[in-house]
């Protein structure tokens, strides 16, 4: 078990995580994370890229085929 202090960064809160737990968690510094809380604790895991890709992919093809997706639609 690790103590830190929440920190100011701006108009935010701030928390440093010690090398050896991110390593434990498989985190990295950059990495995209989800952050929820269940029952009074706040919960931070890497965030699935295939869902955040599968989405890119979606909002591309929508954007290069409007026009067919509107006629289609009729």
């Amino acid at each position: 078990m690790h103590t830190t202090k929440l920190t100011k960064v701006g108009n935010s809160t701030g928390l440093t995580l010690p090398r050896d737990v991110l390593a434990a968690a498989d985190l990295q510094r950059g990495d995209a994370v989800s952050v929820e809380v269940r029952d009074g604790r706040i919960e931070i895991s890497k965030t699935d890229d295939s869902y955040n890709r599968a989405m890119d992919i979606g909002r591309r093809f929508s954007a290069r085929y409007r026009r067919t997706m509107d006629i289609l639609s009729k």
